[in-house]
């Protein structure tokens, strides 16, 4: 490990939250150890089956902890980033199990903060230019950094004045739009939310399967080729969270709320269509509609698991390289 990978930058120490980790884990945190000044491990709740990956990650040097439960991404992060400043981080950069660090990752994100707040910018958050194919770069750029949309919170950046100031993740979202939830309160409490230029995160975001109704793929003008599908019971927590977004921040952000509930529309729409039995996610979804309405947050109900877990996807998988050959 680096005590100080950039001269009296901020002390700055990685979390990461972890779920049945594999080999992909130790990778993940091997590629950003000697990056930082430590590396706190937070595994939600995978029990035994996780003993021999997470000590691997102590041989590694990792300070690993490990939740009696799984009590959701943003409860496990909050918990990893609380170690983290008890053992004296002045920063954080959060990231997933599966997330591929390169080389100077850290080291462009903190001078991206620095550059910042050197012109006066009150700073929220840095996130690389690129998440895997996704660019959250947004509007004119300085040398080292410019403004930053839809962010992902895989590489984040985090002050630990920003986490007094504004508070944790959000917790009872449990997970997804985490990320989204705390870019727009930051917003909304007068931080900017950045991007480092010149930098990529690694990541899976999941199998894109081909655009199809009616067996026929759909090629449309601005419209991807492919829909990216996430785990079903993830669509509970998708639907509910958006609702419950929305309503928070319609008048704090109306551009950005009405555009992103307009492209999640549609690819709930799409899921559905490919979602077999159909009936199953219609149920998660009228549940998730309910859920936000009455306000009962945090873990999907027990009941509707089952539910989920016979959800498959009735569509074949993009294979762009056999696309081009057509």
């Amino acid at each position: 490990m680096n005590p100080n990978p950039l001269t009296d930058a901020p002390v700055v120490w990685a979390v990461f939250s972890t779920f049945r980790p594999g080999p992909g884990a130790v990778r993940a945190v091997s590629s950003v150890i000697d990056q930082v000044a430590g590396v706190v491990v937070v595994d939600d709740g995978s029990g035994e089956a996780a003993d021999e990956a997470l000590a691997a990650l102590v041989g590694l040097g990792a300070l690993v902890h490990r939740e009696t439960e799984n009590v959701g991404i943003a409860a496990a992060l909050n918990d990893g980033i609380r170690i983290a400043r008890e053992h004296g981080a002045a920063q954080v950069v959060t990231f997933d199990q599966d997330s591929e660090v390169p080389e100077g990752f850290v080291e462009t994100l903190q001078r991206a903060a620095a550059a910042a707040a050197a012109d006066g910018v009150r700073v929220g958050v840095v996130v690389p230019e690129r998440f895997a194919a996704v660019r959250q770069a947004r509007g004119a750029a300085s040398a080292s950094y410019t403004d930053a949309a839809n962010v992902i919170q895989s590489g984040m950046l985090i002050p630990a004045e920003v986490l007094d100031a504004v508070g944790e993740l959000r917790a009872d979202f449990f997970i997804d739009l985490v990320d989204t939830e705390y870019e727009l309160r930051l917003r909304r409490e007068g931080f900017a939310v950045l991007a480092a230029l010149g930098i990529r995160l690694g990541h899976a975001l999941g199998t894109p399967y081909r655009r199809e109704v009616f067996g026929r793929q759909v090629r449309l003008p601005g419209i991807p080729p492919e829909i990216t599908l996430s785990t079903p019971f993830r669509y509970f927590y998708r639907v509910r969270n958006r609702i419950v977004l929305d309503r928070e921040y319609l008048f704090a952000a109306p551009r950005q709320i009405l555009c992103d509930t307009l492209f999640d529309g549609v690819h709930f729409v799409n899921a559905l269509w490919v979602a077999r039995p159909r009936r199953a996610l219609w149920r998660l979804y009228r549940a998730a509609i309910t859920a936000a309405l009455r306000g009962r947050m945090g873990r999907m109900p027990a009941p509707l698991v089952p539910v989920a877990a016979r959800i498959a996807w009735a569509a074949p998988v993009h294979e762009p390289a056999a696309e081009a050959q057509r």
